[in-house]
């Protein structure tokens, strides 16, 4: 009887625990666990990318610390003080920190344990135009800047853009073709655009593009800058610019 006892109001402790889970409030707009600093992290993480980002995803205070700072590097995010960065990252710890040993992001390595790159980087690229979300019917723009290296003295350079589609092998590539206006893309790997001079420039890869009706999920877009005449499939001992990616869902339920 009391073996019965405590099992049962362990039970009791359990689904007491599940139910004010359940019962978290979240914000209407962006699905967001409503809590301390939730407007502080709509603010300033919800201008750029769908707030889906960090729901689906749990980390250490050191994992969410990684990502700001990616994407204070690469992505023109802000520089926060320190007080608001503190902030933020406790909301983040918080509401959507580790949950078991298996299910989160883990930290970024520090620069100090990666490996040294004995390759010259060429360029810096950055999307622009590019949003989180899309729906079917909706319009498509984007374009990607190139910043060359002032040391890169070969003068031309191949631009490679790839797309990922939900539900495919890892391996499995679609690669953007033909024209900004007119896109195709081909599972045959082909740079986009060739031969393009050393200079700084923003170039339209895709305009005005209407998403037709895809399947529901994660499309990954890559891009990638090598030596003109090269194939960074098959040669990755060459010199190149920095590999970015950008996760776009289609068709996710409002």
């Amino acid at each position: 009887m009391i073996l019965f006892k405590t099992r049962l109001a362990s039970l009791v402790s359990v689904l007491l625990l599940n139910t004010a889970v359940w019962a978290q409030a979240v914000d209407e707009t962006t699905g967001l666990i409503i809590n301390d600093n939730v407007e502080l992290v709509k603010t300033h993480c919800t201008v750029c990318h769908s707030a889906q980002n960090i729901i689906h995803q749990n980390g250490s205070r050191l994992t969410w610390l990684g990502l700001i700072r990616w994407m204070q590097d690469t992505q023109g995010l802000m520089t926060f003080d320190t007080d608001t960065e503190n902030k933020i990252l406790d909301y983040l710890e918080t509401n959507y920190g580790p949950k078991t040993t298996n299910n989160y992001r883990r930290a970024l390595l520090p620069p100090f344990l990666m490996p040294p790159n004995p390759y010259q980087t060429i360029a810096t690229l950055q999307w622009q135009g590019l949003q989180a979300n899309y729906q079917a019917g909706e319009i498509l723009n984007l374009e990607l800047a190139v910043n060359f290296q002032e040391s890169y003295s070969k003068g031309q350079l191949d631009l490679w853009i790839a797309v990922h589609l939900p539900n495919t092998p890892d391996s499995d590539f679609q690669f953007l073709t033909g024209t900004a206006t007119q896109p195709t893309f081909n599972p045959e790997p082909q740079a986009f655009l060739v031969a393009l001079k050393a200079s700084n420039d923003t170039y339209t890869l895709i305009k005005d593009f209407i998403v037709p009706p895809l399947p529901t999920g994660e499309y990954i877009f890559y891009a990638l800058a090598v030596e003109t005449g090269t194939n960074p499939l098959q040669e990755s001992d060459r010199n190149r610019s920095n590999l970015i990616t950008q996760p776009v869902y289609l068709n996710r339920a409002e």
